[in-house]
C-alpha cells in the first residue's frame, strides 16, 4: 500500500479534482461547453505543472515519506475524529430547541440560536466527501513530514476537518439538513470568514462549521514545510528513525 500512494497518491488527487470540470463540460452544450472545456484545460494544466514540479524538481519534493501510522498515531487520530463528532451531536441535543428560535445572548457576540437549515443530502455532498476522506484520512495517517511539530499539527488539522465534514454529511443524511445550535455576532463572525458578511447581524452555526474549516491548516503546513532547512528536518527524521 505505501508503494502505491508512493506512485499514484498525488497524480490520483490531481485526476479526482479535475474529473468533475471534465464531466461538467462534457455535459454542457453551446458557447458553456466552450468555457467548461476552457476551465477544465487551464485547471488541468495548473495542477499537473504543480504535479510535475514537486515529482521532478529536486528542490521541491513535498518534505515527508509515506509510512504506515503508529498504534499511537492511529489511536490519538480515532479518538479526535470521535471527539469532534461528539461535540457536534451533543450540542444539538443539549441546545437546540425547536422552541426556541431567537437568539438567546450568553455573552456578548455570542449566544444560543436554534436554526435549523433545510439542505438534503446530494451528490456533490457525497463527492466532496469522498475527497476529504481521500485528503484527511488516507493522508493524514500515512504521511508523514519531516519535522514533528508540522507532522502533528498537520495530523489533528486533519482529523478536526474529516470530523467537522463527517458530522455535517451524516446530519444531511439522517436528517436533511443542519440544526445550528449557536451564533456569532460582531467581531466573533470572522472566526468563519466565509460566514461573515458586512448584511447581517449575526449568523448561526454549529461546532462541525468551526472544525471543518481546519481544511486550510494543511495548505499552510505544506508552504510551511519549505520554510524549515532540510538539513534540520532531516536531523529530526532521523532521531525519529533511531526511536522506533
Amino acid at each position: 500500500m505505501i508503494e502505491f500512494f508512493k506512485k499514484y497518491y498525488a497524480i490520483g488527487l490531481v485526476l479526482a479534482l479535475v474529473a468533475p470540470l471534465w464531466l461538467g463540460a462534457a455535459a454542457s452544450d453551446g458557447a458553456n461547453r466552450v468555457q467548461a472545456l476552457r476551465d477544465a484545460l487551464i485547471w488541468t494544466g495548473v495542477l499537473l505543472g504543480c504535479w510535475l514540479l514537486t515529482t521532478t524538481h529536486p528542490d521541491f519534493p513535498v518534505r515527508g515519506t509515506w509510512r504506515k501510522p503508529t498504534a499511537g498515531e492511529t489511536k490519538l487520530y480515532m479518538r479526535l475524529l470521535l471527539g469532534v463528532i461528539i461535540t457536534d451531536y451533543a450540542s444539538k441535543a443539549i441546545f437546540f430547541r425547536w422552541d426556541r428560535p431567537h437568539p438567546v445572548q450568553v455573552f456578548k457576540n455570542f449566544g444560543l440560536h436554534s436554526v435549523y437549515h433545510a439542505d438534503p443530502l446530494e451528490l456533490f455532498h457525497l463527492i466532496l466527501y469522498t475527497y476529504f476522506l481521500y485528503l484527511f484520512l488516507l493522508g493524514a495517517l500515512f504521511f508523514r513530514f519531516w519535522n514533528k511539530w508540522l507532522d502533528r499539527l498537520w495530523l489533528v488539522s486533519c482529523t478536526f476537518a474529516l470530523g467537522g465534514a463527517t458530522a455535517l454529511f451524516g446530519e444531511r443524511l439522517m436528517f436533511g439538513g443542519v440544526q445550528n445550535s449557536f451564533y456569532f455576532a460582531g467581531p466573533l463572525m470572522w472566526l468563519c470568514p466565509p460566514c461573515a458578511s458586512p448584511y447581517f447581524a449575526s449568523y448561526a452555526w454549529t461546532p462541525a462549521d468551526f472544525f471543518v474549516h481546519a481544511v486550510i491548516m494543511p495548505l499552510f503546513i505544506l508552504f510551511a514545510s519549505y520554510l524549515i532547512p532540510l538539513r534540520a528536518s532531516t536531523e529530526v527524521a532521523n532521531s525519529q528513525t533511531r526511536s522506533v
